[in-house]
């Protein structure tokens, strides 16, 4: 009988090894092209610009703007900083409305292949449109530069080594008026790499394309555990891999079972030709069934690098909100696989690449995406801020991030701040400081999802045994008091031991005091601010309101889902309500779970 490695789906698929030789040439060749333009980041910036001026002349919005001038003066970007002030997404909403209502030319020539959604998390949903252009010039970060670059960065990874990547090719949702599809960008760009190439993941391309995201994370779980030799596992975010690993433990007799017989779950939610397409592709593996029911029985310190023995690099993004689910990550990889963050994007635009990989939170600017600018922190809440280019950024200092993109954003404010930390070449190198709109700044104090993470970390660090004793919280600015306050929701390790809530709030915002002087001296100490209020919450909350999440964000990806540090939800903020423990403020008015007292360990 074949080992579930040699009888591995995408191996026996026609051309498999030409096209895999044919893809790693592509990506090398990509990332020496990227590496060799990073000596000349300004000049490609506004080579860029050039290009989506040309393209978008003849539209509506170019010839109104002088696009074809613009593209030929001098100095492209001052002529182009001149024309057009910094704009906003309500700037371009009627345009964009007007092309989901079947109108052409209008930002760039003809129309739209589809509109994206935004995940809302910082904010309402956003429609944006997409060209072909637009996702060609993501798809090379995606597809090409981001595994060579992981790949350089790992030892002993190389580009043959399967890779679980735990994403869902959603389809579109709904259409706009004129018949546009309206999905996602995460969804759009894995049904383009679909179409472009087999896939070269450790599962068959039908796992990507089932609709129930549950179903999707228990087919990855199963194929991946038959992959002994698994070298990679990919996530757009850090906490989605601790969470599939969540689901592998919660599920675990299920996936033995399933494994051994080589069937599949009757509670799937998969129609019936995908059950048994998916079914011809499990020869049972009893052998790799008692390995994993052995390891899945044992602790969860290390539990990756003892189901996966060659697995090298855990890639998704660590960096800003996510990086408080990265020490829960590391205790479950062991002191094995290194982690690689991928790219910095957004729907608008991509705009970094990692390229170190001991450093994941560095990225280089993802020259020839989009166009760049910065706002300097200064500007940001003026009325006409003034952004500046490339060649005036100064290591250290904050920046907002503009872009310019294919299609049919004009000096966008993007939202994120970063910090520019170094320069490669003449290319900036930065890292993400915070989301604009995250600044909560309840009494002028200016308080930001940086501020509150540091202080977390450096609690779990004095008070919890360590980083990874925190599984995830988030903060909701209470207005309906005077003083204000805020209170925070946290999540613990269930094995994470405390004794006295309330001295842990105050350590907290005494902490909080400390990253953010203005805290203390503009909101603490006139009275203007009541100290933050700690409610620690039941194991599992945290992946309730995911789920919660992707409930109420219809059109919108799973993949795209994330904890929002600030909360805005009243919904999301009842369900982290319910499931605050008695003991912890307010506890005793909600019906909260027992709070578990000095000595004892909390538990599911």
């Amino acid at each position: 009988m074949r080992s579930p490695e040699e009888s591995r789906p995408n191996r026996s698929l026609p051309g498999y090894w030409l096209l895999l030789r044919g893809w790693e040439w592509g990506c090398r060749l990509a990332l020496a092209r990227f590496r060799r333009r990073l000596a000349h980041g300004p000049e490609v910036n506004a080579a860029t610009l050039r290009l989506i001026l040309k393209r978008s002349a003849a539209s509506e919005f170019g010839q109104r703007h002088d696009f074809a001038g613009l593209a030929r003066a001098a100095d492209v970007d001052a002529a182009y900083a001149s024309a057009l002030p910094v704009a906003t997404y309500d700037d371009f909403r009627e345009s964009f409305e007007r092309m989901a209502n079947g109108a052409d030319n209008v930002m760039f020539p003809g129309r739209p292949r589809m509109f994206v959604s935004t995940s809302g998390t910082t904010g309402d949903p956003k429609l944006f449109p997409v060209t072909l252009r637009q996702q060609n010039a993501a798809l090379l970060f995606i597809a090409l530069l981001t595994p060579a670059a992981r790949a350089a960065c790992t030892p002993g990874l190389g580009f043959r080594q399967p890779t679980a990547t735990l994403m869902v090719a959603s389809r579109p949702g709904r259409q706009t008026a004129a018949g546009i599809p309206v999905g996602n960008p995460s969804g759009a760009g894995i049904r383009r790499i679909l179409k472009l190439a087999p896939p070269f993941w450790v599962f068959p391309a039908d796992v990507l394309t089932v609709q129930d995201y549950p179903t999707a994370l228990y087919l990855h779980a199963l194929f991946a555990l038959r992959a002994q030799d698994l070298g990679c596992i990919e996530a757009i975010y850090c906490s989605h891999i601790v969470s599939w690993m969540g689901l592998i433990e919660r599920r675990g007799a299920g996936l033995v079972r399933d494994l051994a017989s080589g069937g599949l779950a009757s509670d799937l939610v998969l129609t019936a030709e995908e059950r048994a397409t998916l079914t011809g592709l499990l020869p049972p593996a009893p052998e790799r069934a008692r390995v994993v029911e052995q390891e899945l029985a044992g602790d969860s310190a290390g539990r990756m690098t003892r189901l996966w023995p060659q697995l090298k690099v855990l890639s998704s993004v660590v960096s800003g909100a996510f990086a408080v689910s990265v020490p829960r990550l590391r205790a479950l990889a062991g002191p094995g696989p290194a982690l690689y963050t991928t790219c910095f994007g957004a729907t608008e635009g991509m705009v970094g690449i990692n390229l170190w990989g001991d450093a994941p939170e560095r990225y280089a600017l993802a020259l020839g995406a989009v166009y760049f600018e910065f706002l300097p922190v200064s500007e940001l809440d003026a009325t006409r801020p003034r952004a500046v280019g490339m060649g005036d950024l100064v290591a250290g200092e904050c920046y907002e991030v503009v872009i310019t993109n294919h299609a049919g954003l004009y000096r966008y404010r993007l939202g994120d701040v970063v910090r520019i930390v170094d320069f490669t070449g003449t290319t900036p190198v930065f890292e993400f400081d915070h989301r604009r709109g995250n600044v909560v700044d309840l009494v002028g104090e200016k308080t930001t999802e940086q501020h509150f993470r540091n202080a977390f970390n450096q609690l779990a660090r004095e008070q919890l045994g360590g980083e990874a004793g925190l599984t995830d919280f988030t903060v909701w600015p209470e207005i309906g008091t005077l003083p204000y306050r805020y209170v925070a929701y946290a999540e613990l390790s269930p094995m994470t031991t405390i004794a006295d809530a309330t001295r842990l709030g105050g350590r907290l915002d005494a902490l909080l005091a400390l990253e953010n002087p203005s805290y203390a001296t503009l909101g603490r100490a006139n009275g203007r601010l009541d100290p933050v209020e700690l409610r620690l919450v039941r194991p599992g909350t945290f992946e309730q309101l995911t789920t919660l999440q992707r409930a109420q964000a219809a059109g919108i990806n799973a993949n795209q889902v994330k904890v929002p540090r600030l909360l805005r939800n009243p919904e999301q903020r009842a369900l982290l309500q319910r499931g605050v423990l008695a003991g912890s403020p307010l506890a005793a008015d909600l019906g909260g779970a027992p709070w578990p007292g000095a000595g004892n360990r909390m538990g599911c």
